[in-house]
């Protein structure tokens, strides 16, 4: 793990984080079979406050910066890529609610038992009919897929668009509403990130209060809707690369732990065919040990530069600007091609036991395998639109 300057309460923080960890790191099994991080996970996941860690300490929050939520994240995905996950989302949701809606929408969600307000959600709708109506909208029909922590949630965030009679897209608009509104699909039965209970969610007629709608547009370049926020640094944090850093901190987290796991069976593994009694013994293993270990160092690096970015940028009371944003998603999609690549090398070295389902090598490989597939995390379309502004063209997205 990179070492850095810790103050007493990030230090504070992580002693938390281990000790929650070994729990945790029990329950992987349990969270797998049962579809859904355990209630006793969830339970010490709020007492030490960590599932808030981004959360504003008016609302309950430990409000840490970007950093000490990233070294968190990656340490609990060590121990289990569900509960890292569900843990990195659910607390970037925090800063997305906190930038996005304004003190009466505030009010509204954390007035009563802020404690148990756990945010679920995704920003990308796969159907969604929208009506601008009297005092708000009215949402007729909704679908959105890949739900990450929906088993737990009490509010979500959802995407939406309105659009003209020729469908054509007028607004791009964010939301917020209570959970209960949703009728969760239990479809999620999948690879790896089995735990996260990442279900598919809709909703039908659902009104939605003006106050509790924004444009998703103009939040991603930091025309947040929260005055009341604005003498907190951790508040101006750049939304898009905070939510593409949540998924990719994960990742890294499950590769740490495959080179952990392969370097600690070292000394127990015979050779065949290597001309060497041991493993640990061969020129093979040592080279591809050492590429592994520096392609997982070289992502680490690019995760903590961009989240030290952030805090940076967000302490100046500053968005980042949008060529750093774009180059930020490249960071992440180029550390995330590297991870890619060390798992592969990690493979090489480990030979073949891993296919055995009693094999905790098998369900890392699970688990990276589908978080790693994440669209946002492509490190082809995120360094396309760096390479487009490279060349003086503008990105073919949007959201950065």
């Amino acid at each position: 793990m990179m070492t850095l300057a810790l103050t007493e309460r990030q230090i504070e923080i992580m002693n938390k984080m281990q000790n929650i960890a070994v729990n945790v790191r029990k329950r992987v099994k349990e969270t797998e079979e049962i579809r859904r991080i355990p209630e006793t996970t969830m339970q010490e996941l709020k007492d030490s406050g960590l599932m808030y860690i981004l959360r504003p300490e008016r609302y309950g929050g430990l409000q840490a910066n970007v950093q000490t939520y990233s070294q968190v994240i990656i340490e609990l995905s060590k121990a289990c890529a569900s509960t890292g996950w569900i843990t990195s989302l659910c607390a970037i949701r925090d800063i997305m609610v906190a930038e996005s809606f304004n003190e009466k929408a505030h009010l509204e969600i954390f007035s009563n038992n802020p404690q148990n307000v756990l945010f679920a959600g995704v920003y990308e709708p796969r159907s969604c009919t929208v009506r601008k109506v009297e005092g708000g909208y009215l949402v007729e029909e909704g679908h959105w897929m890949f739900c990450s922590g929906s088993l737990h949630a009490t509010w979500g965030y959802f995407g939406m668009y309105t659009k003209d009679e020729n469908d054509n897209i007028l607004e791009q608009l964010l939301m917020t509403v209570p959970f209960d509104v949703m009728e969760i699909e239990d479809d999620w039965h999948t690879l790896g990130l089995r735990g996260t209970g990442s279900n598919a969610v809709k909703m039908k007629n659902v009104f939605v209060p003006e106050h509790r709608v924004t444009s998703f547009v103009k939040i991603l370049d930091g025309d947040f809707q929260s005055p009341h926020l604005r003498d907190i640094p951790l508040y101006n944090s750049a939304l898009f690369p905070c939510l593409i850093l949540s998924l990719g901190l994960p990742g890294l987290g499950v590769v740490k732990e495959m080179l952990d796991n392969f370097k600690q069976s070292l000394p127990y593994r015979t050779a065949q065919h290597m001309g060497v009694k041991m493993i640990k013994d061969a020129g093979s293993t040592h080279y591809l040990l050492a590429t592994a270990e520096l392609k997982v160092e070289t992502a680490e690096l690019y995760f903590m530069n961009l989240a030290k970015s952030i805090d940076e940028w967000a302490a100046k009371g500053e968005i980042m600007p949008k060529d750093l944003r774009l180059k930020a998603l490249a960071d992440i999609g180029y550390a995330n091609e590297l991870l890619s690549e060390a798992v592969q090398v990690i493979l090489k070295a480990s030979g073949s036991g891993f296919v055995y389902d009693a094999s905790p090598m098998q369900r890392l490989i699970r688990d990276f395998l589908t978080l790693n597939s994440h669209r946002s995390l492509s490190p082809i379309i995120t360094r396309e639109n760096y390479g487009r502004q490279l060349s003086g063209l503008d990105p073919n997205q949007i959201r950065y």
